[in-house]
């Protein structure tokens, strides 16, 4: 079998070849190419982040389909596999070294028999270890004190009114229960805090066996000192944390957001915290990005930002190809790989 490498700025094809390359002993070879190898990461993002709604037919694959000739299967990352290109190639397979297939034409490859792989949770630990520092620093004021530190000020509370509290004694709130809900579970643990999930895919003895307790929604914003977002953005789940559940949230508590921006109405957001509804926020995604300058966000008290990187580790970078070929193995084994989509 001839496989394309198909890297590009956030993924490149060395890093491929490097989890996949071993399978040069099973009569695999490599080509390897970098699709928008030049750009900056800028110019990379910006390209790429509306592929979800543009679709991977909106953007120039002449550079891939001229290295497609003799190639039975390519790996990707975020590089478009469009129908144009899938119809003028030979190729059996293509994999997303990625959990999203949006680059590529699912139903393109489905007319034209060509088995699609990918590569879900990749990076479902280092988005879950990310979700709890940020939920720590917030809960601890960690870049709050540093900024204060950084400028000059010695500032110590003895005041306990005005100190967080210990983890054990929170309750957290975690919306949403996949691999990265999961893992974020897993983590707490060891703190010992009390845990709500609201998962209505989820059965409820699935949840209570991972020591925390099934909830509604509304039940679980309520209670909860910290809530914590780890749902995929849909129809059905975007603004799902706008006015009405701010409302219904502690007045101590606060949001931490690792998932989607879109999961949460910002509007809705600045109001809670400058109204003293809630008492901050920690988010690593938003529903704009990058964030536009003076955007209220950047001067909101009480809450912590960060550019989108929850996910953005060396493990997470190889773990997509890893988990891509594991399944390639399966596949030349003539065994069914376990994560096809079409």
């Amino acid at each position: 079998m001839q496989v394309l490498l198909c890297g590009d700025p956030q993924q490149p094809s060395e890093y491929m070849y490097e989890a996949l390359g071993h399978l040069e002993d099973e009569d695999v070879t490599f080509e390897r190419m970098d699709w928008m190898g030049d750009a900056s990461p800028t110019e990379f993002r910006n390209v790429t982040m509306d592929m979800e709604s543009l679709g991977p037919g909106s953007y120039n694959t002449d550079d891939i389909a001229t290295n497609l000739d003799g190639i039975d299967a390519i790996v990707v990352h975020k590089a478009p596999v469009s129908r144009e290109l899938i119809e003028g190639a030979d190729l059996e397979l293509v994999a997303a070294a990625r959990g999203g297939t949006e680059n590529i034409d699912i139903e393109a490859a489905t007319d034209n028999d060509v088995t699609v792989l990918h590569a879900p949770g990749r990076n479902r630990d280092a988005v879950a270890d990310y979700a709890v520092s940020m939920l720590l620093a917030r809960l601890r004021e960690i870049p709050f004190n540093y900024a204060d530190l950084s400028s000059g000020e010695w500032n110590q509370v003895f005041d306990p009114d005005q100190l967080p509290p210990d983890v054990r004694t929170m309750t957290v709130g975690i919306v949403g229960f996949g691999h990265i809900g999961r893992g974020v579970a897993r983590r707490l643990n060891s703190f010992n805090p009390d845990l709500f999930v609201y998962d209505p895919y989820v059965d409820d003895d699935e949840i209570r066996e991972t020591g925390a307790e099934p909830a509604s929604l509304e039940t679980l914003l309520g209670e909860s000192d910290a809530v914590t977002l780890h749902v995929r953005l849909s129809e059905e789940t975007e603004d799902m944390i706008s006015t009405e559940e701010f409302e219904q949230m502690n007045s101590d508590g606060y949001l931490v957001n690792t998932a989607r921006g879109g999961l949460v109405d910002t509007d809705a957001l600045v109001k809670a915290v400058q109204n003293d509804e809630i008492a901050g926020a920690a988010l690593d995604v938003f529903e704009e990005e990058p964030i536009p300058e003076g955007h209220p966000l950047l001067d909101l008290n009480g809450v912590i930002l960060t550019p989108h990187v929850a996910g953005s580790t060396r493990d997470a970078v190889l773990g997509g190809p890893r988990i891509i070929a594991t399944q390639l193995e399966d596949y030349l084994d003539g065994e069914a790989p376990e994560q096809v989509v079409a």
